[in-house]
């Protein structure tokens, strides 16, 4: 039981993986516009604008689910699951 624990974490953070893989442009994007707006706000020293100059409409950006679930995939569940798998093959037997 915990090494098949441990296998279905080791799936879980790949098929994160291949989640954030399939939206490395979203995350492009995203990281693209975070800079762009850090950029302004440390030019005009004065508070965040309210709304993102967006060069593409928000219609094509619908991918923040799949970047939501491949990140929680690979940096939460995933590794849980081995955690728990190696603590329970590492556990005393009493």
């Amino acid at each position: 039981m915990p090494k098949l624990l441990g296998i279905i974490g080791v799936l879980v953070v790949c098929a994160g993986l291949d989640l954030l893989w399939q939206s490395r442009h979203e995350i492009r994007f995203w990281l693209a516009a975070y800079l762009r707006v850090f950029r302004s706000m440390l030019r005009h020293q004065g508070p965040a604008p309210r709304s993102l100059p967006a060069t593409i409409s928000a219609e094509k950006r619908h991918g923040a689910v799949r970047v939501l679930l491949g990140m929680s995939f690979t940096f939460l569940f995933g590794p849980i699951l081995i955690a728990i798998g190696l603590t329970l093959m590492l556990f005393p037997r009493f």
